[in-house]
């Protein structure tokens, strides 16, 4: 799937397949996210991100892999 541009806070939950309250929890509260990605018109309260540099900012700096464990039950 391609982005270019922009998305509103409700249109990006749909582009990026995070919940709303992870998204609220723990991306739009990071300082840097904000700092990096989010952006409002001068006097403006709504919220636009920018898309590509967004979705690469939580894959590497909140979102963290799944480790897998190698823990064996015992008989």
């Amino acid at each position: 799937m391609e982005f270019i541009g922009f998305a509103d806070a409700k249109e990006f939950i749909k582009v990026s397949g995070i919940s709303r309250n992870d998204l609220e929890k723990h991306v739009y509260s990071n300082r840097e996210f904000q700092q990096t990605c989010m952006y409002r018109f001068e006097k403006g309260n709504k919220r636009y991100i920018e898309i590509k540099p967004a979705l690469k900012f939580i894959k590497e700096n909140i979102l963290r892999r799944e480790k897998l464990s190698n823990k064996r039950k015992s008989k």
